[in-house]
């Protein structure tokens, strides 16, 4: 679990640990947990007796991590730290990068949807995008890719953005895109071929569509 700067507690971090190893204890597995101040991240190792007990597990054990931080005093209305999950470890020589890439990924997972928790599997793309957060080349391909809806979005309306990015998230379906934003299809279609005319492409070319699928995943981390 990684903590925001904002939420990381002041020199009781010893108070969360205490709240999250209460609500731990009955998760029903054997648990090894740990704190790190100075990054503001909730370290755990889990025995787990077979892989298929992952998703369960991992479910009660967000749900204990989220009530600690609660009866800690440091939840924030409206979101909640990142909960991420990687695989089984195998042995204890795999159990060091398995947390360094937990960790790791907690970070990368902040500003995300909000989820009980993040599978690590599926969030390759974003840390790789996090890891070259502060590379000049990350930003510049950022403004390539959609810098004119940005521009566009800070002085005029309808805001194009949220239409683009939940297009791109039903894979251009745009009957469940218009479902989804509330619009009838021909306001969906006006909407579109503006995103189009402004970007000078084609929606539809594949390699558009997974050029702007990493961009709008990468603003989090250039803006």
């Amino acid at each position: 679990m990684r903590l925001a700067p904002e939420l990381s507690p002041s020199g009781n971090w010893a108070l969360l640990a205490r709240a999250v190893l209460e609500e731990l204890s009955s998760v029903g597995v054997p648990v090894l947990l740990g704190v790190r101040p100075v990054e503001g991240r909730v370290p755990l190792l889990l025995g787990l007796r077979s892989e298929t007990e992952r998703t369960a597990v991992a479910d009660r054990v967000a749900a204990a991590l989220r009530a600690g931080v609660a009866r800690a005093g440091l939840e924030r209305s409206g979101s909640h730290p990142p909960v991420v999950v990687v695989g089984v470890a195998g042995g204890w020589a795999a159990a060091g990068a398995g947390l360094r890439h937990a960790a790791e990924t907690a970070s990368a997972a902040q500003g995300l949807d909000d989820r009980p928790w993040y599978d690590a599997r599926r969030l390759d793309i974003d840390l790789l995008l996090w890891r070259l957060r502060e590379h000049p080349d990350l930003a510049a391909f950022v403004d390539r890719a959609i810098g004119p809806l940005r521009d566009h979005d800070r002085t005029s309306r309808p805001s194009l953005l949220p239409t683009l990015e939940a297009y791109l998230a039903h894979a251009g379906r745009k009957a469940e895109t218009a479902r989804e934003l509330h619009l009838n299809r021909q306001t969906l279609y006006n909407r579109l071929a503006r995103i189009g005319e402004l970007l000078g492409t084609d929606l539809d070319d594949p390699q558009t569509v997974l050029a702007l699928s990493l961009a709008l995943r990468a603003r989090r981390h250039t803006s």
